[in-house]
């Protein structure tokens, strides 16, 4: 089972995913370690648990279609 640093490891590839963590780490720069550390334990346990949700399955010509024109 992936970790969250996997995870980190992998969008480091992604300009968006970049841009999305630079503004999730400005928001959380203005809470405590308790708070950050909390909001990081649920992200793990959301998206690495039993619990979470299965993936959405995309076929592959409706990804290639840009969302916004």
């Amino acid at each position: 089972m992936p970790d969250l640093s996997d995870l980190m490891a992998e969008l480091q590839g992604s300009e968006i995913a970049r841009e999305a963590m630079a503004h999730l780490e400005a928001a959380l720069a203005h809470r405590s370690d308790a708070e950050r550390g909390a909001f990081w334990r649920a992200v793990d346990l959301y998206y690495f648990s039993r619990k979470a949700p299965p993936e959405p399955v995309i076929a592959a010509e409706e990804a290639a279609v840009p969302l916004s024109a």
